[in-house]
């Protein structure tokens, strides 16, 4: 008894001196568990938060001492990680979370301990997705995207997907833009089966142009997809003018496409095999410009007829005015059993008896004369005969009303020669008619000017466009002054890449494919479909020529101009608008946020110093890759950011904006219904 008892007193003892020996080599806390990982990374980043700290930990005691006695932020910490692993989270995945965003966590608990408490809830509530927890540890950043979804295994999977594919920064990017989650759930169903075609755009510069991918998932939509992915696979080897021009096309006519295409089955049906392809066949005989039929949605009407096709070719749109009218300027359409005779004039080409459709089309006399069982040549002869009458035509149509077929065909002889020269600007060259401008919806207009006035792309400080004297200044200021100039610069330009009104930028892209004399005659409006175009041309030109030399843009206002008009992302966007937030991207893909003038009640001080703090030291970490970023970090003392503390400067940033959308979309009184809906798109 006395031998057994002694031999577990001995193991006991053995037992207890391991336990001891081995929290003394790797520090462990309560029950014995192993954390060194966690130590390291909570020091860093109380050293970080420190205003006057190098961020980086010398003190031995000190840390040895935070050990035996934690801290209260461990402490909360600590209770956070329990809270989550008794919701079922897998406990690496807890650790990793909560040890990215312990300093976020200490700052609500500060500043905003009810939002606090609602991004606990919501991570709490990812225990369930066990399938998740391996990506959470894996990107522990992405925990406040996911527990705000409805759906958190579809955005998950749409991350896995990009990186696998090497993607994952692009992509992760696209979320810090689409954050709210009804807006990131319509992405992921927009990425679920066109990453490539968007990693493929954003790699041309078109920053935002996500957006045409997001769109409802029915019949409907699923038949459109299918289109857009030809039609852009076929596009991206043009030229940037060509691109532009058809992206400018897709986000005009995309909502009234997919709408008909719900309403009219024959029209879903033929879409993408023939009415698409005979307007890419007219484009290309027409200078290659899709914006002459930005403003016009009937031109599919126009292609499904059997001669559609060249009646568009060798007429454009004064053919849809004819046959269907604008009424809203007093333009009627002529009667269906008038469309034969009207069609075969057109296809004549001819400009007198043209000019007198579009000049006679309220005469009820001009009707019996189009009726009237004459050749076409007889027909045409008469109809130029009215216009050479001049102010005189009423009595010229009443005299032609009384004579049989065979006297109006002996009168009048063969038609004029003079062939139209066509070009399809027909309102242009011949009429110009402002009323049009004024009769139809103006309010998509509106948004060119407020949004897409002055959009530049810009280097970021240290690309080498700066001027000595501001290199100087920075170098006096020291790191403070390198982390906010090259913020400020970023955004604001000193030497901006382009700026650009739209007026000229689509003037100059109507030159070059128009001609100076048709280009300097058009329209306000027609101005804007070439305005739009020449901007996307220049946004994917800017990105090209600035390659290996900027490290950092601000892509704020080109995204919002996107967002607005293809009318997507707009719970994402009034967040950005109401935290005065600018977005930028590095070389790297990597996408960040900074924010300013933010009211204390929305994001805090300490939260918003959090955001900025981490976004400047990815601006100087992205100078490290220049060398005149490299002789300005020298010129300071300031060492160089590793690769390692740039993520972790980039997790830290995205994950506290993501986990702020979290919690303010809660607050809101309509989550509830956006989270029903978050599995739609934004029609």
């Amino acid at each position: 008894m006395f031998s057994f008892c002694h031999c577990r007193f001995c193991r006991v003892v053995i037992l207890i001196t391991a336990t001891v020996i081995t929290c003394m080599m790797f520090g462990c806390e309560g029950g014995g568990k192993q954390r060194p990982q966690v130590e390291q990374q909570r020091s860093s980043s109380r050293d970080q938060s420190d205003e006057g700290g190098s961020g980086q930990s010398s003190n031995t005691a000190v840390a040895l001492t935070a050990r035996d006695e934690p801290s209260p932020s461990d402490a909360r910490s600590d209770g956070y990680i329990e809270r989550l692993v008794a919701a079922s989270w897998d406990r690496r995945a807890a650790e990793n979370v909560v040890e990215l965003n312990a300093e976020w966590f200490d700052i609500q608990a500060a500043e905003n301990p009810g939002g606090l408490e609602i991004q606990l809830k919501l991570l709490a509530a990812l225990g369930e997705y066990r399938d998740i927890h391996g990506f959470l540890a894996a990107h522990p950043e992405t925990a406040g995207l996911l527990a705000a979804a409805s759906d958190p295994r579809l955005i998950a999977d749409s991350l896995r997907v990009a990186d696998n594919d090497g993607e994952y920064f692009r992509m992760s990017g696209l979320y810090v833009q689409h954050a709210d989650p009804h807006d990131a759930a319509s992405l992921a169903l927009a990425l679920k089966s066109n990453q490539d075609l968007i990693c493929a755009l954003h790699r041309r510069g078109l920053w935002g142009s996500e957006a045409i991918f997001i769109f409802n998932r029915d019949e409907a939509g699923n038949a459109y997809e299918m289109w857009l992915r030809d039609a852009i696979s076929a596009k991206l080897a043009v030229s940037d003018d060509d691109l532009a021009g058809f992206l400018n096309l897709v986000m005009r006519h995309g909502t009234a496409i997919r709408e008909r295409m719900r309403d009219d089955n024959d029209f879903r049906r033929r879409f993408r095999s023939d009415l698409w392809p005979k307007l890419v066949r007219v484009v290309a005989s027409q200078e290659g410009a899709f914006e002459h039929y930005l403003d016009e949605p009937r031109v599919w009407d126009l292609l499904a007829l059997d001669n559609g096709e060249e009646l568009l070719k060798r007429c454009g749109l004064v053919a849809i005015d004819l046959l269907y009218g604008y009424p809203e300027i007093d333009h009627p359409a002529y009667p269906e059993p008038l469309h034969h005779e009207i069609i075969q004039i057109l296809l004549r080409r001819e400009e007198l008896p043209i000019h007198s459709l579009m000049k006679f089309r309220h005469e009820p006399a001009f009707h019996r004369l189009l009726q009237r069982s004459v050749s076409l040549e007889t027909r045409s002869a008469a109809l130029a005969k009215l216009v050479q009458a001049g102010p005189n035509y009423p009595g010229t149509l009443a005299f032609y009303d009384r004579l049989s077929d065979s006297a109006l065909a002996e009168e009048v002889g063969p038609p004029p020669s003079g062939l139209i020269t066509w070009v399809p600007l027909y309102y242009t060259v011949y009429e110009v008619p402002e009323k049009l401008l004024q009769g139809r919806e103006p309010t998509w207009m509106d948004l060119f000017s407020a949004a897409a006035d002055a959009i530049c792309i810009v280097p970021d400080l240290f690309s080498g466009g700066q001027t000595a004297v501001a290199r100087k200044a920075i170098v006096a200021g020291g790191r403070k002054a390198a982390g906010r100039a090259a913020m400020k610069l970023a955004e604001k330009g000193a030497e901006k890449v382009f700026v650009t009104t739209l007026r000229d930028t689509g003037l100059e892209l109507a030159k070059k494919r128009l001609g100076r004399e048709v280009a300097t005659r058009l329209s306000e409006r027609e101005l804007v479909n070439w305005s739009v175009s020449g901007l996307l041309s220049q946004m994917q030109q800017a990105v090209v020529s600035t390659v290996g030399k900027a490290t950092t843009f601000e892509i704020t206002k080109p995204v919002q101009f996107m967002f607005q008009y293809a009318g997507v992302g707009r719970q994402t966007w009034r967040r950005l608008t109401n935290l005065d937030a600018r977005l930028f991207m590095r070389g790297d893909a990597k996408v960040f946020v900074r924010v300013a003038n933010v009211p204390v009640a929305v994001l805090g001080t300490r939260g918003a110093a959090l955001l900025n703090r981490t976004a400047e030291d990815l601006s100087i970490g992205a100078a490290a890759e220049t060398e005149p970023g490299q002789e300005v970090l020298s010129a300071i003392g300031q060492q160089m950011i590793s690769a390692r503390d740039q993520l972790l400067a980039w997790q830290k940033n995205v994950s506290a904006w993501w986990l702020h959308h979290a919690s303010a979309l809660h607050h809101s009184d309509g989550s509830s219904q956006m989270q029903d809906g978050a599995e739609q798109g934004t029609e």
